[in-house]
């Protein structure tokens, strides 16, 4: 008897550590928006352009960049024709993989209302005159406690995220085929 008892104990006390543990969870979900485009050049010429940290200018709504170097670790900072500003930091340059990877340090919530925004470009070889080029981002919104006003929400965060992708890309594939 004096075991049931305990074991009983023991249960409610699981019970009442693990029903609340779900009333304390709230917060927001890590967004990802996923994009590719086709551009009509080689992987080397596509390449050449993604690799460099310092050349940014693929996005029409970009104004202006600063950065010092194309080493990881370095900064850039982007200043957008409404006059917003990001700061990213280079984190990954895979010659190998084609692919190069930073995280936003700091955001104008009206340009990217985002959090602990990580990207990265990937690019795959079609043929020997097409690439594939995948943008990939995860974030948080740009408020991160709860009932966030409208500007900084998941949709919003996501439509603007969203928006500066395609621009980036679209930019991409009109300087690529340029050339």
């Amino acid at each position: 008897m004096k075991l049931i008892k305990k074991n009983i104990n023991y249960f409610f006390v699981l019970l009442l550590i693990f029903s609340t543990t779900d009333v304390f969870a709230h917060g927001p979900s890590r967004q990802k928006v996923n994009q590719t485009i086709d551009i009509d050049a080689s992987i080397e010429s596509v390449w050449k352009i993604v690799s460099s940290f310092k050349n940014f200018k693929w996005n029409s709504d970009i104004e202006n960049i600063e950065v010092a170097s194309n080493e990881i670790g370095a900064e850039r900072v982007i200043k957008f024709s409404n006059g917003s500003k990001v700061k990213q930091k280079l984190e990954k340059i895979d010659n190998t993989k084609k692919m190069v990877s930073w995280r936003i340090i700091e955001t104008d919530n009206q340009k990217l209302p985002v959090n602990s925004y990580a990207a990265k470009i990937i690019l795959k070889s079609v043929d020997s005159n097409k690439t594939k080029v995948t943008y990939k981002a995860g974030f948080y919104r740009g408020f991160m406690g709860n009932d966030p006003p409208e500007e900084l929400n998941d949709e919003n965060s996501k439509k603007k995220v969203s928006e500066f992708i395609k621009n980036t890309l679209t930019g991409l594939k009109t300087i690529v085929e340029k050339n």
